[in-house]
């Protein structure tokens, strides 16, 4: 009974893969890059954005990374014999599937033979663990399930959401006893299916991104591109494919001559829609099935997202980069802008003006300068946070050799922010 139940189950799933519907027409943006041994192909396409890596050497794997919820779907498999590369065949395409979007690709490689280990669907952090470390929550394990030429990973969201899926599908070779081995031809080929249920963010089109001065570099592009959100700038795929505080508000100050008005204000709004009810910035953001289990760790049910606030450099950048734009490029707009109502991510529900939020952030600043300024020592200024090593992007425990005090903080950071509060509060923008 129970090896007919595992083949009907097995049976479905290989039916629900094949039925993922492709997105029609020509994605909006796809590009490939190899670094090393790792062959990447990027796409994005309204609903779908995708990163898959597959890794060459005598630790083959296959990986997908979504910046949808910070997911991904990961395959490693056993030690080679040989080193193997890998040959991308056809390029990733998006597929939708009800709450599920994702790719499918086409690869083959120059193994005799390939043995699947361990498959991690969930969030990326707990994929980038498994990489570093070879653990992961136990709770997140995916069985594989073998249907004819197909083996699939696929499970639920903790929260029984719409979960993760891994199908490989073998074209050319065959399976035997859990192993991919090649056929008479001598090769293997694998339809390599990866989905997730987590929401989509919403692509900043490559319009509205660049201004016609910038750069005509495709790589540079490509990348900025695929990194862009209307909800978030991304840090970096495959490993950071999220928000993070100093990252966003670094590249916007980079990059802001070369941004557009929506590009700067979706990286402005990022940040701004992270701070904390007392106005720090949000270092880091943990989202998905890592904020579920964060969760349920603290004695909470749900996904809201665990931010982290352990950083302070960042809580200084802020008010510089929004003052460089709004007295800037963006002084038309300052007013409309800093009016408009915002969602908080930090308090869910809550909905405030831009500028009341980065007033906040503000706030904030001068309140911490302020012993400083009341009596100039060496005490008094801005140290890193109780029982910390690490406080600004010297992000290891020794960056600061020991210290507490950082230079760039107290010597660049502070003074930035308390100029960019009083340029801002001359030109009447704090005003409302």
């Amino acid at each position: 009974m129970k090896t007919i139940a595992r083949l009907a189950m097995a049976s479905g799933l290989a039916l629900l893969t094949c039925a993922a519907a492709p997105v029609a027409g020509r994605p909006e943006l796809a590009y490939q890059l190899t670094e090393g041994q790792n062959l990447n192909a990027f796409v994005r396409d309204t609903s779908v954005a995708a990163h898959l890596l597959l890794r060459n050497g005598d630790d083959p794997r296959i990986l997908v990374a979504f910046p949808a919820g910070n997911s991904g779907v990961g395959l490693w498999f056993a030690r080679s014999a040989r080193p193997v590369t890998w040959r991308l065949e056809q390029a990733p395409t998006p597929r939708n599937r009800g709450a599920l979007h994702g790719i499918v690709a086409m690869a083959s490689i120059d193994a005799a033979r390939l043995v699947p280990g361990q498959a991690v669907l969930s969030n990326i952090r707990f994929l980038r663990d498994y990489q570093t470390a070879g653990t992961f929550p136990a709770e997140l394990t995916a069985t594989p399930v073998v249907a004819g030429d197909t083996i699939t990973w696929r499970r639920k969201r903790l929260d029984g959401a719409a979960g993760y899926e891994l199908a490989l599908r073998v074209v050319e070779g065959r399976i035997d006893e859990g192993a991919i081995v090649v056929g008479a031809n001598g090769r293997i080929r694998l339809e390599i299916t990866a989905l997730t249920g987590d929401a989509p963010l919403t692509p900043i089109p490559a319009t509205q991104l660049l201004t016609a001065t910038a750069a005509a570099d495709p790589a540079a592009r490509n990348a900025l591109a695929f990194l862009s959100y209307r909800e978030k700038f991304l840090a970096g795929s495959w490993r950071f494919d999220t928000y993070f505080g100093r990252d966003t508000l670094m590249s916007l100050r980079l990059l802001m001559p070369a941004l557009k008005p929506i590009a700067i204000e979706s990286g402005l709004n990022a940040v701004i829609a992270r701070l904390s009810p007392g106005g720090e910035v949000a270092h880091e953001e943990g989202i998905g099935e890592f904020a579920i289990l964060a969760n349920r760790k603290a004695g909470r049910s749900g996904d809201t997202a665990e931010l982290d606030y352990d950083m302070v450099d960042d809580d200084y950048m802020l008010g510089p980069v929004a003052a460089e734009y709004l007295l800037g490029s963006g002084k038309a707009r300052a007013a409309a802008y800093l009016a408009a109502p915002l969602a908080s991510e930090s308090q869910p529900g809550r909905r405030e003006a831009v500028g009341a939020a980065l007033v906040r952030n503000l706030r904030f600043v001068l309140a911490q300068a302020s012993a400083f300024a009341a009596a100039p020592s060496a005490r008094n200024l801005v140290a890193i946070k109780p029982g910390r090593m690490t406080g600004e992007w010297r992000d290891s425990e020794e960056g600061l050799g020991r210290g507490i005090y950082a230079y760039d903080v107290n010597a660049a950071l502070v003074p930035a922010a308390i100029e960019a509060a009083d340029q801002l509060m001359r030109a009447g923008l704090l005003d409302a």
